[in-house]
């Protein structure tokens, strides 16, 4: 315990150093931690581990183009498929246009089984789906988005076209529970209301989601349909869900080669600060360690009181800085979640969390080290001949 002690009261020495110190590496690994996150959910979008056997068929000029819903008879028919559902972006907004989310026309035959994972197929009574599809106005909405919205099983949802110029009622008859919070911030209404609306889509969409049987089916699946529709009028290019989600996610850049660079400039520069800082800190104390060690104290022990106050230096920070992240996560899952639908999964994974953790201790190790083993084997004649 006098060891503590000691510690403790050499750290508070230069209290206004131990706080700047302290209160760097916390901002540093909060940085650190946020960006981490912020990759990971981006990464999640392109490896949902539903995903494994669903593919996208889109045109191959964009997804701005549109495919003859005549090609769905041809995606059925194949063997490996399990279900094809036609699908349309939307782009509406409920009373505000800055009230984003997705909505989506979808086939209500078999979005239920497209999606089941998604939905959560399995808490869904199948006289809940059948009071769906009959009405031609009805629709499916995310929990999150519900909640947000204040909607309940029954109400209606009038919806502003911006993309289509039709201005569709909505009557909710699921609320949707998914197993990722992202999952829940879409809203999915009849095709066939969006054909009727806009006469000029009849007989188009915008994309077919087809389920295979297997995932090994893909690629021999792939190749087949992109060769049946080469050099026609519309031709496609079929992917794999997450492939699908990966080109939304390149529209914003290269975020996780950005996000990368900036951790390392942040490691980089909190080991310059931490070394310095401690490099000072030791050097203001030659004559105190030239003391310890002519009453008798080995190097190797004051070399080692010397490592556990940097230490615990940085692992307040540390630790400091973690818990700041776990707070803004929470804040951004409420705030922007619903805005921004990758974020409502947003938080600070424990690998996250023991990754940087386990980097702060480093930097405490490398930055304490070398100017502490200095300053124990420097001669204690040298180290006295500073007293006075």
């Amino acid at each position: 315990m006098r060891w503590l002690a000691l510690i403790w009261k050499s750290l508070l020495r230069s209290k206004r150093r131990t706080l700047l110190i302290v209160g760097s590496l916390m901002l540093s690994v909060f940085t650190v931690a946020v960006l981490q996150s912020l990759l990971t959910s981006l990464n999640s979008m392109t490896n949902n581990p539903n995903s494994s056997n669903r593919l996208a068929v889109r045109h191959k000029s964009g997804l701005t183009q549109m495919l003859p819903r005549s090609y769905e008879p041809y995606l059925r028919q194949q063997p490996e498929v399990e279900t094809v559902c036609a699908l349309q972006w939307f782009g509406g907004y409920y009373q505000d246009p800055r009230n984003f989310f997705a909505n989506l026309a979808a086939d209500e035959t078999t979005i239920f089984q497209m999606f089941r994972e998604e939905f959560g197929v399995s808490d869904i009574t199948e006289a809940q789906i059948k009071d769906f599809q009959r009405d031609g106005a009805g629709c499916i909405v995310g929990e999150v988005l519900a909640k947000k919205n204040g909607w309940k099983v029954g109400d209606v949802v009038p919806l502003t076209g911006t993309i289509f110029p039709i201005n569709p009622r909505l009557n909710i008859r699921i609320i949707y529970k998914s197993p990722r919070p992202s999952d829940e911030n879409a809203l999915y209404f009849h095709f066939k209301l969006l054909e009727e609306g806009v006469p000029r889509m009849k007989g188009l969409s915008g994309s077919f989601w087809v389920r295979l049987h297997r995932p090994e089916d893909i690629p021999r699946f792939v190749e087949r349909v992109d060769r049946h529709y080469a050099n026609s009028a519309y031709e496609t290019l079929t992917e794999t869900e997450n492939a699908f989600n990966l080109g939304f996610v390149k529209m914003l850049g290269n975020i996780g080669a950005i996000i990368q660079g900036i951790t390392l400039a942040v490691v980089v520069a909190i080991l310059i600060v931490t070394g310095n800082t401690m490099a000072t800190a030791i050097r203001e104390r030659t004559t105190e360690i030239a003391v310890f060690r002519a009453m008798g104290f080995s190097s190797g022990r004051v070399l080692t009181l010397l490592l556990v106050e940097g230490m615990l230096l940085v692992a307040m920070g540390g630790m400091l800085g973690l818990l700041l992240a776990l707070v803004a996560a929470t804040g951004v899952r409420s705030t922007l979640g619903s805005l921004t639908p990758f974020l409502a999964d947003f938080t600070i994974l424990p690998d996250t969390i023991l990754a940087c953790l386990g980097g702060t201790l480093v930097v405490g190790l490398l930055a304490t080290f070398i100017p502490a083993y200095a300053a124990t084997r420097r001669p204690i004649t040298d180290g006295l001949k500073a007293i006075g």
